[in-house]
């Protein structure tokens, strides 16, 4: 009886630490939201979260129309190409917080939500196999990844891609050994969310099946494989409403952008524009952006787990799920690349495993201090364990703080060493906010301003914000009333050379195979330097004027 007390004890405990950890993940992404400049996907998805919430409002008071073929293509073509399950979520959530914030904030609040609750599940997932230091750990190991914690703030598809990919990974786990065909249904339609959110999570069933084969090769777990197949497909029609009408052409149409008819995205990796990148970018990336001491900790967690015998099921679905993103690119043809965030469902295993390794090194220590029956340096040497793993990229953070795309780790020499090794600088444009004040303060009435281009819509997001002047003009490839609407500036087509304000993230990418490649550096070269912001020599954003 005292047994099962103590155990319910250790759960609740376990439980409430889970929820503490969720809400202080959230209070401190909340507080650092407004220092992190929007970035390039943004506005898009902005607009369309705004629109989906017309429609569900339409549907409310006018349901006839706005289920008919008309009605839908006026709320839900605006950013068709990607599924809705998480612009919803986002939309949601700005639509009850946009009186008591920025409308950036509040847009932002519901993915900052997503990366709070998977910090909270991912503590209560460890700390329930590894113990409570491990837990801690793990989740500590997630919060301190800077491109995780930068990309956690955004209203971005990557880390809703992640948390859903995790969700569905912690309830196959969950539900393992339960009986019953019903638990399938309910892990399929989890799953027909999460593809529904992004299409990352189309990998997921390759990853457990791939454990299936080498722990389990039941007839139960075939089954219940086959009915989370079988449920995912309704819940990802039900949830979809520009599916509703013309199903069959518009499903071939996205499976035909997911696949091959994608734009082109290519990267600038090893000194070199690739499209695509070599094999090993994916490994590469993560071996440079995630901090030295983290790498350290997910390896030393998987290899110490694989030498206990019967505790391997975890650390192998872990490393499992943490390499498929890796692989699913480094093996398909895929010509979609933007940095590390194509690789963001890899995070929350790879902290996982971290955190395993930092409680297996804790034990280690706790197991010396107590042979030598000295408390003290237990936790002395927990201290130190902290200091040695947490450290120092909790001193880049402040120090580079909030511009955490430029963070690379001590095992590319940080920011330094990454660009002697031919790694982009920056991308996705967030530090075009430090540019903002000088324009606003320096720029005449009716100057055109250019930026990198098809990043102009994020200008034209802040002139609709009163974040950047609304008299100036931005230098645009192309009309943006279909993404931020017509009450939106308009920007002006014209060539670079003669704009009169210049903001340039330093992105190499940028400088890739557009033709107009030497004409954005020769530009840029004969400008004048207004301001220019860099980190450890590095340069990463520069305002240039036309003298």
């Amino acid at each position: 009886m005292n047994g099962n007390i103590e155990m319910k004890n250790i759960r609740l405990y376990r439980i409430i630490t889970a929820i503490l950890t969720g809400i202080l993940a959230f209070i401190l992404l909340l507080t650092t939201v407004k220092d992190i400049g929007l970035t390039w996907d943004e506005p898009a998805y902005i607009a369309s979260s705004n629109s989906y919430m017309g429609w569900y409002r339409e549907s409310l008071q006018n349901p006839a129309w706005a289920f008919s073929r008309s009605g839908i293509a006026a709320y839900w073509s605006i950013n068709h190409e990607h599924p809705p399950v998480d612009k919803v979520w986002t939309g949601l959530w700005w639509s009850l917080s946009r009186g008591m914030t920025d409308d950036l904030s509040a847009h932002r609040i519901g993915n900052m939500l997503l990366a709070a609750i998977m910090i909270a599940l991912l503590y209560h997932w460890i700390s329930s196999s590894y113990g409570q230091i491990a837990g801690l750990a793990a989740a500590a190991s997630l919060l301190t990844m800077p491109r995780f914690f930068f990309h956690a703030h955004l209203s971005a598809l990557d880390v809703p891609a992640a948390f859903s990919v995790f969700v569905v990974t912690w309830l196959f786990w969950l539900l393992r050994d339960r009986k019953g065909w019903g638990w399938g249904i309910l892990l399929g339609a989890v799953w027909g969310l999460a593809l529904a959110t992004k299409v990352n999570a189309v990998f997921i069933p390759f990853t457990l099946g791939l454990w299936w084969l080498i722990f389990r090769r039941d007839r139960k777990h075939v089954i219940r494989l086959f009915f989370m197949g079988v449920s995912a497909i309704p819940v990802f029609l039900a949830v979809w409403p520009w599916l509703y009408t013309d199903t069959l052409p518009r499903l071939v149409e996205y499976l035909g952008f997911i696949t091959v008819n994608h734009w082109k995205i290519g990267q600038f990796y090893l000194g070199e524009f690739h499209m695509p990148p070599p094999w090993h970018f994916g490994i590469v990336m993560l071996w440079a952006v995630i901090p030295l001491g983290l790498t350290v900790l997910y390896f030393t967690g998987f290899i110490t787990s694989l030498k206990k015998k019967g505790e391997r099921e975890l650390p192998w679905l872990l490393f499992f799920s943490a390499i498929t993103p890796v692989l699913a690119i480094a093996l398909s043809k895929s010509l979609v690349y933007d940095n590390d965030r194509m690789y963001m469902a890899a995070y929350p295993f790879l902290a996982a495993l971290a955190g395993i390794g930092f409680g297996w090194l804790f034990s280690k220590v706790a197991a010396f201090a107590s042979q030598r029956g000295r408390t003290w340096l237990r936790w002395a040497g927990g201290a130190v364990l902290v200091l040695l793993f947490f450290a120092p990229q909790l001193v880049t953070m402040v120090r580079l703080y909030p511009h955490y795309l430029s963070y690379y780790s001590e095992g590319v020499g940080g920011i330094a060493g990454a660009k002697k090794l031919g790694l982009e600088t920056t991308y996705w444009c967030e530090t075009y906010a430090l540019a903002l004040p000088l324009l606003n303060e320096q720029a005449q009435p009716g100057d055109r301003v250019w930026a990198d281009p098809w990043s102009h819509d994020v200008l034209i997001y802040y002139q609709t914000q009163g974040t950047l002047r609304d008299d100036l003009v931005i230098v645009a490839p192309e009309d943006v009333a279909s993404i931020l609407g017509p009450l939106a500036p308009q920007g002006v087509h014209i060539p670079m050379v003669a704009a009169d304000w210049f903001i340039y993230q330093h992105r190499q990418t940028t400088l890739g195979p557009w033709q107009q490649k030497d004409i954005i550096a020769r530009t840029l070269n004969s400008m004048d330097v207004v301001y220019e912001y860099g980190y450890k020599g590095v340069p990463i954003m520069t305002l240039y004027r036309n003298p």
